[in-house]
């Protein structure tokens, strides 16, 4: 029996094997060796080309097996994902427009004629970029961090023009600040810089050099004529021409910094223009020279870094500390429906809801997240969080009434605001004491807070509610539409 396992080894045993310094000639030997008790040598034993694939398709079945594992993770992972993760109301982006088509230069062939005239067309202006307030959009998610115009085509023969290249409408949220900003060059691009001024300003750059690069940019030549139009009197005339209109628009060309505030329904701003297309041959035409054999190319469109910040435009407002249920609030008296946990900063992004009267009457509510003490500071997230209150002209603050010292949470709120933005708390506002439905904390809290806003003089109404069970909650929306109702009104007055 020994004998046969050890001619059946032999015959699996490549030529590359791999022996043991003790040798494997008997099972006697192999326990001898198991027994041994230095923990360093291992048993290594002879390892032939079946065997090698026998561990490679089981090393491929285990890396599959793992493979499928992590594959079924992230597909749970994403499932399990918020869906409020894709909300973003801070982006920075480049706005490019397309740059302008190249002139084109052509000649009408007719027999027996030799001195055709001119017949190129000029090249198509580059699209726009073009900003427009949305109210279907909610989120800046959407917009491409680098938005690129397309460019206008090239002119044809037989003065046909070059189409100008389409504008790139881009709908932006309403309530979306665009502000132009000076970015900072990365590492490559300072390389870059200097090694073009190195160029630029060498000594021994001499000025035909130059002028030869100046020309590239601007001109096109006709096939075999590089060299002798720029020999020609009548190219240097032309050339001449092109920097007086060049100076002359520039002085249309200044724009200013963008500072835009998207806040009307359906307006349009331009907020990179393209560039204008180059000039036929046609446009060279004189009496002296009845066939220019060169054009000029389109102009690079306006390249723009912006900024956009989303800030929510709602009529009322909803402050409160983490857990004091704002979000319930919202959900008892509007359609939005945003979740609801019994654990703090639930809300990670604001939410807007529409509360409806019989009469057709409409205000916007917007539940932002919970604000915590030395939110002013950007602690956290407070600065993200508090950028959608300054457009609410009224403020409602949700008050935990559960709690010991309730009151002590609406003077953190008014301090945040006031220390975020000067006069953000003179606004009309309206205190909701929510959780009232805790009789014992709540008959004891509601007095005391009461008596502790008549001493300091605050005109501000107090309505306890339950916004869980939903009660009184028709007094509460009520309140609010007065408030709104006279906001509107004095907006109204000139």
């Amino acid at each position: 029996m020994q004998a046969h396992v050890q001619n059946v080894l032999r015959k699996r045993v490549c030529s590359f094997e791999l022996f043991l310094c003790v040798p494997f000639h008997s099972s006697r030997n192999f326990r001898n060796f198991s027994s041994n008790n230095n923990a360093d040598e291992k048993p290594i034993f002879p390892v032939g080309r079946h065997d090698i694939a026998i561990i490679k398709e089981r090393e491929k079945d285990v890396d599959l097996n793992n493979e499928k594992e992590r594959i079924r993770d992230q597909s749970i992972q994403y499932k399990l994902r918020d869906k409020t993760r894709q909300f973003i109301d801070f982006i920075r982006v480049v706005a490019k427009g397309g740059a302008g088509g190249d002139g084109c230069i052509a000649f009408n062939r007719e027999k027996f004629d030799l001195k055709v005239p001119p017949s190129g067309g000029n090249g198509g202006r580059g699209g726009d970029v073009i900003f427009v307030a949305s109210p279907n959009h909610s989120s800046l998610h959407s917009i491409p961090r680098t938005i690129n115009a397309s460019r206008g085509h090239n002119g044809k023969g037989n003065m046909r023009h070059g189409s100008a290249g389409k504008n790139l409408i881009v709908p932006v949220p309403l309530g979306t600040i665009v502000r132009e900003f000076v970015p900072q060059p990365n590492k490559k691009q300072l390389e870059r810089i200097d090694y073009e001024g190195q160029m630029n300003n060498n000594e021994n750059l001499d000025e035909e050099t130059k002028l030869a690069k100046k020309r590239a940019k601007t001109w096109v030549h006709y096939p075999r004529y590089d060299e002798k139009n720029t020999l020609s009197s009548f190219f240097l005339e032309a050339e001449k021409m092109m920097e007086e209109e060049e100076r002359y628009n520039r002085a249309f060309k200044v724009e200013e910094e963008l500072n835009l505030d998207l806040s009307v329904p359906g307006a349009q701003y331009v907020v990179a223009r393209g560039g204008s297309g180059g000039k036929g041959n046609p446009h060279f035409l004189t009496n002296a020279n009845r066939s220019p054999k060169y054009a000029t190319k389109g102009e690079e469109g306006r390249v723009r870094y912006l900024e956009l910040e989303l800030k929510t435009i709602a009529d009322v407002g909803l402050v409160g500390l983490p857990n004091a249920g704002k979000s319930t609030f919202l959900t008892a008296v509007s359609n939005a429906h945003p979740k609801i946990a019994p654990y703090p900063f639930t809300t990670l992004n604001p939410y807007i809801g529409t509360v409806d009267y019989l009469d057709r009457f409409q205000l916007t509510i917007a539940d932002i997240p919970g604000l915590i003490q030395g939110a002013h500071k950007n602690v956290g997230l407070g600065h993200s969080f508090l950028r959608h209150i300054e457009r609410s002209e009224v403020l409602v603050y949700i008050i935990d009434l559960s709690k010991n010292k309730p009151w002590e949470d609406w003077s953190i709120l008014r301090n945040e605001l006031e220390k975020y933005r000067s006069g953000l708390t003179k606004r009309p506002s309206l205190v909701v004491a929510n959780k009232a439905d805790i009789t014992e904390k709540a008959k004891i809290s509601l007095p005391i807070f009461e008596k502790m806003l008549k001493e300091k003089e605050q005109e501000i109404v107090i309505v306890p509610v339950s916004a869980k069970y939903k009660k009184n909650i028709v007094k509460v929306t009520t309140l609010l539409r007065q408030v709104v109702e006279k906001v509107r009104e004095k907006e109204k007055l000139p």
